[in-house]
């Protein structure tokens, strides 16, 4: 799977849980409003990177 696709199935997952109720939060709380999954190099640099967009979230 390329990134892309590595990433709309992330997306996918998310989206489904979000329907189910459930909702990324970040340990506080807080609703995650930005996720991006990305490609790291062998010297740990980022290459590429693609947005993973997420639901509405009611958390705050």
């Amino acid at each position: 799977m390329t990134l892309e696709e590595h990433a709309r199935a992330i997306e996918a997952a998310i989206q489904s849980a979000a329907r189910d109720g459930y909702y990324l939060d970040d340990g506080e709380g807080l609703a995650v409003t930005g996720l991006e999954l990305n490609d790291v190099d062998d010297a740990d640099r980022i290459t590429s990177w693609e947005e993973i967009r997420l639901p509405e979230s009611p958390l705050i």
